[in-house]
Protein backbone atom coordinates (compact mmCIF):
# COMPACT_ATOMS: atom_id res chain seq x y z
CA UNK A 1 0.00 0.00 0.00
CA UNK A 2 1.33 3.50 -0.65
CA UNK A 3 2.41 5.78 2.07
CA UNK A 4 1.02 9.45 2.01
CA UNK A 5 1.87 12.56 3.93
CA UNK A 6 -0.98 13.36 6.00
CA UNK A 7 -0.28 17.70 6.67
CA UNK A 8 -2.94 19.37 8.58
CA UNK A 9 -5.00 22.58 6.73
CA UNK A 10 -2.91 24.95 8.41
CA UNK A 11 0.50 23.37 6.97
CA UNK A 12 -1.12 23.34 3.89
CA UNK A 13 -2.08 27.56 3.66
CA UNK A 14 2.05 28.10 5.38
CA UNK A 15 2.56 25.89 1.98
CA UNK A 16 0.60 27.95 -0.08
CA UNK A 17 1.55 31.45 1.54
CA UNK A 18 5.40 30.46 1.22
CA UNK A 19 4.95 29.95 -2.61
CA UNK A 20 2.88 33.42 -3.16
CA UNK A 21 5.50 35.56 -0.97
CA UNK A 22 8.97 33.84 -1.64
CA UNK A 23 11.13 33.22 -4.38
CA UNK A 24 13.44 30.09 -3.68
CA UNK A 25 13.70 26.35 -4.56
CA UNK A 26 11.58 24.43 -2.70
CA UNK A 27 11.47 20.34 -2.29
CA UNK A 28 8.41 18.16 -3.00
CA UNK A 29 6.61 18.05 -0.32
CA UNK A 30 7.00 21.65 0.67
CA UNK A 31 7.54 20.95 4.09
CA UNK A 32 7.71 24.31 6.18
CA UNK A 33 9.87 23.55 9.68
CA UNK A 34 8.87 25.32 12.91
CA UNK A 35 11.91 24.00 14.94
CA UNK A 36 14.72 21.85 15.45
CA UNK A 37 16.67 20.17 18.58
CA UNK A 38 19.46 18.16 17.93
CA UNK A 39 19.51 16.33 14.94
CA UNK A 40 16.06 16.76 14.97
CA UNK A 41 13.84 19.08 12.53
CA UNK A 42 9.85 19.53 13.29
CA UNK A 43 7.29 20.65 11.41
CA UNK A 44 4.56 23.01 11.85
CA UNK A 45 2.30 19.83 12.55
CA UNK A 46 4.44 18.71 15.29
CA UNK A 47 6.26 15.99 12.77
CA UNK A 48 9.75 14.94 13.38
CA UNK A 49 12.05 14.28 10.87
CA UNK A 50 16.42 13.39 11.36
CA UNK A 51 18.01 16.12 9.71
CA UNK A 52 20.49 14.27 7.64
CA UNK A 53 21.85 17.41 5.72
CA UNK A 54 22.96 19.71 8.86
CA UNK A 55 20.97 22.22 7.74
CA UNK A 56 23.12 23.17 4.86
CA UNK A 57 25.75 21.49 5.78
CA UNK A 58 26.02 24.37 8.75
CA UNK A 59 24.95 22.79 12.01
CA UNK A 60 27.84 20.67 12.81
CA UNK A 61 26.52 20.90 16.25
CA UNK A 62 22.74 20.30 15.22
CA UNK A 63 19.52 22.64 16.52
CA UNK A 64 19.34 24.56 19.70
CA UNK A 65 22.71 23.41 21.19
CA UNK A 66 22.38 24.32 24.74
CA UNK A 67 26.04 26.49 24.93
CA UNK A 68 25.45 28.01 21.77
CA UNK A 69 22.06 29.44 22.25
CA UNK A 70 23.07 30.19 25.42
CA UNK A 71 25.62 32.63 23.37
CA UNK A 72 23.14 33.90 20.99
CA UNK A 73 20.58 34.90 24.29
CA UNK A 74 23.67 36.78 25.61
CA UNK A 75 24.98 38.25 22.39
CA UNK A 76 21.12 39.49 21.95
CA UNK A 77 21.27 41.50 24.80
CA UNK A 78 24.95 42.64 24.68
CA UNK A 79 26.05 43.82 21.23
CA UNK A 80 24.53 42.26 17.64
CA UNK A 81 25.90 44.62 15.39
CA UNK A 82 29.05 47.39 14.77
CA UNK A 83 30.41 49.47 11.70
CA UNK A 84 32.78 47.48 10.09
CA UNK A 85 35.27 50.09 10.03
CA UNK A 86 35.93 48.65 14.04
CA UNK A 87 36.33 45.81 15.41
CA UNK A 88 35.52 43.82 18.64
CA UNK A 89 36.49 41.28 21.38
CA UNK A 90 35.06 38.06 19.12
CA UNK A 91 36.22 38.62 15.65
CA UNK A 92 39.49 38.82 16.94
CA UNK A 93 39.09 35.44 18.90
CA UNK A 94 37.67 33.89 16.21
CA UNK A 95 39.83 34.78 13.68
CA UNK A 96 42.35 33.64 16.55
CA UNK A 97 40.96 30.05 16.61
CA UNK A 98 40.59 29.79 13.43
CA UNK A 99 44.21 30.15 12.58
CA UNK A 100 45.12 28.19 15.19
CA UNK A 101 44.05 25.66 13.55
CA UNK A 102 45.64 25.92 10.45
CA UNK A 103 49.16 25.52 9.36
CA UNK A 104 52.09 26.91 7.89
CA UNK A 105 51.43 30.37 8.28
CA UNK A 106 47.84 30.94 7.23
CA UNK A 107 46.91 33.31 9.85
CA UNK A 108 44.73 36.16 8.63
CA UNK A 109 41.69 36.62 8.53
CA UNK A 110 39.47 38.49 6.30
CA UNK A 111 35.77 37.99 7.04
CA UNK A 112 32.59 37.66 4.85
CA UNK A 113 29.44 37.08 5.07
CA UNK A 114 28.70 34.31 2.46
CA UNK A 115 31.04 31.56 0.63
CA UNK A 116 30.68 33.45 -2.46
CA UNK A 117 32.26 36.65 -0.73
CA UNK A 118 34.88 34.62 0.86
CA UNK A 119 36.04 32.80 -2.42
CA UNK A 120 35.96 36.75 -4.26
CA UNK A 121 38.36 37.74 -1.60
CA UNK A 122 40.58 34.41 -2.36
CA UNK A 123 40.51 35.92 -6.03
CA UNK A 124 41.26 39.24 -5.17
CA UNK A 125 44.29 38.41 -3.02
CA UNK A 126 45.65 36.48 -6.08
CA UNK A 127 45.60 38.86 -8.29
CA UNK A 128 46.69 41.68 -6.28
CA UNK A 129 49.74 38.95 -5.05
CA UNK A 130 51.00 37.74 -8.22
CA UNK A 131 49.93 40.66 -10.97
CA UNK A 132 48.22 37.91 -13.20
CA UNK A 133 44.10 37.45 -13.30
CA UNK A 134 43.72 34.03 -15.34
CA UNK A 135 41.41 32.07 -12.19
CA UNK A 136 42.13 28.78 -12.81
CA UNK A 137 39.11 26.43 -11.74
CA UNK A 138 38.02 22.44 -11.28
CA UNK A 139 35.47 21.38 -13.70
CA UNK A 140 32.81 20.27 -11.61
CA UNK A 141 33.26 22.33 -9.19
CA UNK A 142 31.05 24.99 -6.99
CA UNK A 143 32.29 28.19 -5.34
CA UNK A 144 28.78 30.04 -4.88
CA UNK A 145 26.47 32.56 -6.72
CA UNK A 146 27.53 36.00 -7.14
CA UNK A 147 29.05 36.56 -10.39
CA UNK A 148 32.95 36.06 -10.60
CA UNK A 149 32.33 32.67 -8.73
CA UNK A 150 29.72 31.80 -10.98
CA UNK A 151 32.17 31.85 -13.61
CA UNK A 152 34.34 29.21 -12.16
CA UNK A 153 31.58 27.69 -10.98
CA UNK A 154 30.82 24.35 -13.47
CA UNK A 155 28.17 22.21 -11.27
CA UNK A 156 26.24 22.40 -14.70
CA UNK A 157 22.40 22.88 -14.67
CA UNK A 158 21.17 26.22 -15.87
CA UNK A 159 22.91 28.13 -13.01
CA UNK A 160 24.56 30.23 -15.74
CA UNK A 161 22.35 30.31 -18.57
CA UNK A 162 22.21 33.81 -20.09
CA UNK A 163 24.55 35.18 -17.71
CA UNK A 164 27.40 35.48 -20.10
CA UNK A 165 27.67 39.10 -21.05
CA UNK A 166 27.87 39.58 -16.64
CA UNK A 167 30.69 36.82 -15.94
CA UNK A 168 34.22 37.35 -15.42
CA UNK A 169 36.04 36.87 -18.82
CA UNK A 170 39.44 35.86 -16.61
CA UNK A 171 38.71 32.56 -16.10
CA UNK A 172 39.47 29.01 -17.02
CA UNK A 173 37.18 25.99 -16.27
CA UNK A 174 40.57 23.93 -17.58
CA UNK A 175 41.28 21.30 -14.88
CA UNK A 176 39.50 17.82 -15.16
CA UNK A 177 37.95 16.53 -12.51
CA UNK A 178 39.69 13.35 -10.41
CA UNK A 179 36.16 11.64 -11.10
CA UNK A 180 37.63 7.60 -10.67
CA UNK A 181 34.16 6.51 -10.86
CA UNK A 182 33.14 8.16 -14.53
CA UNK A 183 37.27 8.87 -15.34
CA UNK A 184 37.15 12.26 -17.85
CA UNK A 185 39.77 10.34 -19.47
CA UNK A 186 38.45 6.83 -19.37
CA UNK A 187 41.45 5.35 -17.63
CA UNK A 188 41.63 3.47 -14.34
CA UNK A 189 43.19 4.39 -11.22
CA UNK A 190 46.23 3.91 -10.03
CA UNK A 191 47.48 2.76 -13.47
CA UNK A 192 46.61 5.76 -14.92
CA UNK A 193 49.10 7.59 -12.80
CA UNK A 194 46.44 10.65 -12.59
CA UNK A 195 46.26 11.35 -16.11
CA UNK A 196 43.56 13.86 -15.32
CA UNK A 197 45.42 16.32 -14.24
CA UNK A 198 48.39 15.68 -16.68
CA UNK A 199 45.49 16.22 -19.87
CA UNK A 200 44.87 19.34 -17.00
CA UNK A 201 47.81 21.03 -17.72
CA UNK A 202 47.82 20.45 -21.43
CA UNK A 203 44.07 22.31 -21.31
CA UNK A 204 45.95 25.10 -19.38
CA UNK A 205 48.16 25.75 -22.12
CA UNK A 206 45.37 25.89 -24.70
CA UNK A 207 42.59 27.53 -22.51
CA UNK A 208 44.01 30.42 -20.42
CA UNK A 209 46.32 32.93 -21.25
CA UNK A 210 49.39 31.95 -19.49
CA UNK A 211 48.87 34.63 -16.87
CA UNK A 212 47.53 32.26 -13.86
CA UNK A 213 46.59 34.33 -10.59
CA UNK A 214 45.27 31.30 -9.25
CA UNK A 215 44.30 27.23 -9.25
CA UNK A 216 40.83 27.22 -7.58
CA UNK A 217 39.58 24.44 -6.03
CA UNK A 218 37.35 22.65 -3.74
CA UNK A 219 39.50 19.88 -1.65
CA UNK A 220 36.74 17.31 -1.98
CA UNK A 221 34.24 18.34 -4.98
CA UNK A 222 31.24 17.72 -2.95
CA UNK A 223 28.19 19.37 -5.34
CA UNK A 224 30.20 18.10 -8.48
CA UNK A 225 29.23 14.48 -7.06
CA UNK A 226 31.41 14.57 -3.57
CA UNK A 227 34.60 13.28 -5.49
CA UNK A 228 37.14 12.17 -3.30
CA UNK A 229 40.55 13.12 -5.17
CA UNK A 230 43.47 10.21 -5.03
CA UNK A 231 46.07 11.09 -2.74
CA UNK A 232 48.18 12.30 -5.34
CA UNK A 233 46.22 14.61 -6.75
CA UNK A 234 46.26 17.56 -4.33
CA UNK A 235 50.12 17.18 -3.90
CA UNK A 236 50.72 17.24 -7.54
CA UNK A 237 48.16 20.50 -8.36
CA UNK A 238 49.72 22.55 -5.69
CA UNK A 239 53.04 21.68 -7.70
CA UNK A 240 51.46 22.05 -11.05
CA UNK A 241 50.50 25.65 -9.64
CA UNK A 242 54.33 26.31 -8.59
CA UNK A 243 55.18 25.63 -12.08
CA UNK A 244 53.16 28.14 -13.32
CA UNK A 245 54.12 30.81 -10.81
CA UNK A 246 50.42 30.44 -9.67
CA UNK A 247 48.08 30.24 -5.90
CA UNK A 248 46.53 27.33 -4.87
CA UNK A 249 43.21 28.24 -3.38
CA UNK A 250 41.70 25.99 -1.55
CA UNK A 251 37.25 26.03 -1.12
CA UNK A 252 36.42 24.03 2.50
CA UNK A 253 33.28 25.56 2.68
CA UNK A 254 31.19 22.49 2.70
CA UNK A 255 33.97 20.34 4.77
CA UNK A 256 35.61 22.19 7.81
CA UNK A 257 35.36 21.84 10.52
CA UNK A 258 35.52 18.51 11.20
CA UNK A 259 33.60 16.65 8.95
CA UNK A 260 35.74 14.31 7.08
CA UNK A 261 37.72 13.15 9.95
CA UNK A 262 40.33 16.04 9.83
CA UNK A 263 39.82 19.66 11.33
CA UNK A 264 40.08 20.65 7.57
CA UNK A 265 40.21 18.54 5.16
CA UNK A 266 43.24 19.05 3.45
CA UNK A 267 45.16 17.75 5.96
CA UNK A 268 44.18 14.18 4.99
CA UNK A 269 47.18 15.37 2.68
CA UNK A 270 50.57 17.02 2.85
CA UNK A 271 49.54 20.47 0.82
CA UNK A 272 49.13 23.58 2.57
CA UNK A 273 47.43 25.78 0.32
CA UNK A 274 48.07 29.05 -0.07
CA UNK A 275 44.55 30.77 0.63
CA UNK A 276 42.06 28.62 2.21
CA UNK A 277 38.50 29.84 2.50
CA UNK A 278 34.92 28.52 5.49
CA UNK A 279 32.34 28.65 5.94
CA UNK A 280 29.42 26.70 6.33
CA UNK A 281 30.02 24.47 9.03
CA UNK A 282 32.12 27.22 10.80
CA UNK A 283 29.15 29.82 10.70
CA UNK A 284 27.23 27.45 13.61
CA UNK A 285 24.49 28.91 11.28
CA UNK A 286 24.94 32.11 10.85
CA UNK A 287 26.50 34.52 7.99
CA UNK A 288 29.52 34.48 8.97
CA UNK A 289 32.09 33.11 6.61
CA UNK A 290 36.35 33.92 5.54
CA UNK A 291 39.13 33.74 3.80
CA UNK A 292 42.36 32.58 5.39
CA UNK A 293 46.30 33.10 4.21
CA UNK A 294 49.57 34.40 4.98
CA UNK A 295 50.35 37.42 7.15
CA UNK A 296 52.84 38.37 3.67
CA UNK A 297 50.44 37.62 1.63
CA UNK A 298 47.94 39.52 3.53
CA UNK A 299 50.60 42.58 4.14
CA UNK A 300 51.43 42.57 0.58
CA UNK A 301 47.58 42.69 -1.02
CA UNK A 302 46.61 45.39 1.34
CA UNK A 303 45.19 48.36 -0.26
CA UNK A 304 45.28 46.32 -3.49
CA UNK A 305 41.78 45.82 -5.59
CA UNK A 306 39.63 46.61 -2.69
CA UNK A 307 41.55 44.44 0.20
CA UNK A 308 41.08 44.18 2.96
CA UNK A 309 37.70 43.50 1.40
CA UNK A 310 34.56 44.44 3.49
CA UNK A 311 31.14 45.21 3.90
CA UNK A 312 28.30 46.14 5.98
CA UNK A 313 27.88 42.77 8.19
CA UNK A 314 31.64 40.88 8.11
CA UNK A 315 33.20 40.22 11.67
CA UNK A 316 29.54 41.57 13.32
CA UNK A 317 30.08 40.64 17.36
CA UNK A 318 26.96 38.20 17.37
CA UNK A 319 27.51 35.84 14.69
CA UNK A 320 31.34 36.02 15.29
CA UNK A 321 30.70 35.14 18.86
CA UNK A 322 28.39 32.40 18.29
CA UNK A 323 30.44 30.86 15.40
CA UNK A 324 33.71 30.66 17.90
CA UNK A 325 31.40 28.95 20.75
CA UNK A 326 30.56 26.98 17.85
CA UNK A 327 34.49 25.61 16.50
CA UNK A 328 35.63 25.89 20.63
CA UNK A 329 33.09 22.98 21.61
CA UNK A 330 33.85 21.16 18.04
CA UNK A 331 37.50 21.23 19.14
CA UNK A 332 36.89 20.38 22.70
CA UNK A 333 34.62 17.55 21.98
CA UNK A 334 37.00 16.10 19.12
CA UNK A 335 34.31 16.00 16.65
CA UNK A 336 37.00 15.31 14.42
CA UNK A 337 37.74 12.23 15.60
CA UNK A 338 34.11 11.15 16.00
CA UNK A 339 33.48 11.93 12.94
CA UNK A 340 36.29 9.63 11.38
CA UNK A 341 34.87 7.26 13.71
CA UNK A 342 31.35 7.11 13.19
CA UNK A 343 32.37 7.46 8.92
CA UNK A 344 33.90 4.30 9.12
CA UNK A 345 30.66 2.42 10.42
CA UNK A 346 28.64 4.15 7.89
CA UNK A 347 30.58 3.70 4.64
CA UNK A 348 29.83 0.06 5.74
CA UNK A 349 26.50 0.56 5.85
CA UNK A 350 25.96 2.72 2.96
CA UNK A 351 28.18 0.11 0.75
CA UNK A 352 26.24 -2.79 2.09
CA UNK A 353 22.90 -0.66 0.96
CA UNK A 354 24.81 -0.25 -2.65
CA UNK A 355 25.52 -3.87 -2.69
CA UNK A 356 21.88 -5.04 -2.33
CA UNK A 357 20.18 -2.29 -4.70
CA UNK A 358 20.97 -1.51 -8.26
CA UNK A 359 19.74 1.82 -8.72
CA UNK A 360 22.65 2.80 -5.88
CA UNK A 361 25.89 2.73 -8.44
CA UNK A 362 28.08 4.35 -6.02
CA UNK A 363 29.39 5.30 -2.22
CA UNK A 364 31.88 8.18 -2.02
CA UNK A 365 32.81 10.50 0.77
CA UNK A 366 34.91 11.50 4.22
CA UNK A 367 33.58 10.55 7.83
CA UNK A 368 30.71 11.73 7.96
CA UNK A 369 30.14 13.23 4.50
CA UNK A 370 29.14 10.80 2.12
CA UNK A 371 26.79 10.49 -0.96
CA UNK A 372 25.01 7.89 -2.78
CA UNK A 373 25.53 7.91 -6.67
CA UNK A 374 21.83 7.13 -8.12
CA UNK A 375 21.99 5.16 -11.80
CA UNK A 376 19.31 3.32 -13.73
CA UNK A 377 22.05 0.52 -13.18
CA UNK A 378 25.27 -0.10 -12.21
CA UNK A 379 26.64 -1.36 -15.47
CA UNK A 380 25.98 1.63 -17.34
CA UNK A 381 26.35 4.26 -14.62
CA UNK A 382 23.60 6.12 -15.80
CA UNK A 383 22.44 9.27 -13.75
CA UNK A 384 18.91 9.00 -12.83
CA UNK A 385 17.45 12.16 -11.20
CA UNK A 386 14.30 11.04 -11.26
CA UNK A 387 14.59 8.14 -8.70
CA UNK A 388 17.15 10.16 -6.79
CA UNK A 389 13.89 12.37 -6.33
CA UNK A 390 11.90 9.65 -5.40
CA UNK A 391 14.41 8.02 -3.39
CA UNK A 392 14.58 11.49 -1.03
CA UNK A 393 10.74 11.98 -0.78
CA UNK A 394 10.13 8.75 0.62
CA UNK A 395 12.83 9.09 2.80
CA UNK A 396 11.19 11.91 3.98
CA UNK A 397 8.18 10.74 4.34
CA UNK A 398 10.46 7.75 7.04
CA UNK A 399 10.77 11.21 9.08
CA UNK A 400 14.29 11.40 7.78
CA UNK A 401 15.46 14.82 5.65
CA UNK A 402 18.14 14.96 3.07
CA UNK A 403 19.51 16.92 0.48
CA UNK A 404 19.48 14.94 -3.06
CA UNK A 405 20.96 17.31 -6.22
CA UNK A 406 20.62 15.25 -9.68
CA UNK A 407 21.40 11.91 -8.54
CA UNK A 408 23.70 13.12 -6.07
CA UNK A 409 22.21 12.29 -2.28
CA UNK A 410 23.98 13.91 0.45
CA UNK A 411 24.36 11.93 3.72
CA UNK A 412 26.00 14.61 6.47
CA UNK A 413 24.27 14.80 9.64
CA UNK A 414 25.39 16.83 12.97
CA UNK A 415 28.47 15.38 14.03
CA UNK A 416 27.02 14.58 17.55
CA UNK A 417 24.64 12.10 16.26
CA UNK A 418 24.81 8.95 18.37
CA UNK A 419 25.65 5.58 16.52
CA UNK A 420 21.91 4.65 17.26
CA UNK A 421 20.37 7.67 15.60
CA UNK A 422 22.69 7.02 12.52
CA UNK A 423 21.39 3.47 12.31
CA UNK A 424 18.18 4.78 12.41
CA UNK A 425 18.10 7.07 9.98
CA UNK A 426 20.24 4.20 7.74
CA UNK A 427 17.47 2.17 8.37
CA UNK A 428 14.83 4.70 7.21
CA UNK A 429 16.86 5.36 4.29
CA UNK A 430 17.03 1.99 3.12
CA UNK A 431 13.03 1.89 3.34
CA UNK A 432 12.79 4.46 0.95
CA UNK A 433 15.40 3.26 -1.34
CA UNK A 434 13.03 -0.14 -1.43
CA UNK A 435 9.54 1.80 -2.02
CA UNK A 436 11.50 3.52 -5.09
CA UNK A 437 12.12 0.42 -6.48
CA UNK A 438 8.70 -0.63 -6.16
CA UNK A 439 8.11 2.94 -8.47
CA UNK A 440 5.91 5.03 -5.73
CA UNK A 441 4.71 7.06 -5.03
CA UNK A 442 3.01 6.81 -7.67
CA UNK A 443 1.17 10.03 -8.88
CA UNK A 444 3.70 13.11 -8.06
CA UNK A 445 5.56 15.50 -10.06
CA UNK A 446 8.93 15.59 -9.51
CA UNK A 447 9.64 18.27 -12.60
CA UNK A 448 9.35 21.34 -9.46
CA UNK A 449 11.37 20.00 -7.28
CA UNK A 450 14.78 21.21 -7.12
CA UNK A 451 17.47 20.09 -9.90
CA UNK A 452 14.81 18.74 -11.71
CA UNK A 453 12.86 21.95 -12.33
CA UNK A 454 15.23 22.89 -14.51
CA UNK A 455 15.59 19.91 -16.61
CA UNK A 456 11.50 20.39 -17.14
CA UNK A 457 12.38 24.65 -18.13
CA UNK A 458 14.74 23.22 -20.73
CA UNK A 459 12.33 21.04 -22.70
CA UNK A 460 9.69 22.97 -22.70
CA UNK A 461 12.31 25.16 -24.64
Amino acid sequence: MEKTFQFSNTHHDWMERDGNAVLGWRYQPKVIFKSGKGVILTDVDGNDYYDMSSGMMSMPLGHSHPEVAEVICEMATTFVHESSWYSNPWAIELAELVGSTLPDGLKMINFAVTGSEANEIAMRMSIAKTGKFDIVSVIRGLHGGSLAVESVTTVGGGRRKGLGPLMMPAKANAILPPYCYRCPVNLEYPSCDVKCLKTSEELMEHLTTKSIAAILAETILVPGGMIVPPQEWLPRMKQMAERWGALLILDEMQLAPGRTGKTWAFQHTDVVPDIVTFGKGMSAGFAICGTATTKEIADEVAGDLGLPWSGTYPGDPMPCAVALKSLQIVLREKLAERSERLGIWLRKRLEGIRDKYECIGDVRGMGLYQMLDIVTDKKSKTPDPAMGERIRYNAMLEGAAFICVKNFMRVCPPLIITEAELDDAIGRLEIAIKRSMDGYPKNVDFSSSSSLAETKRQAAE
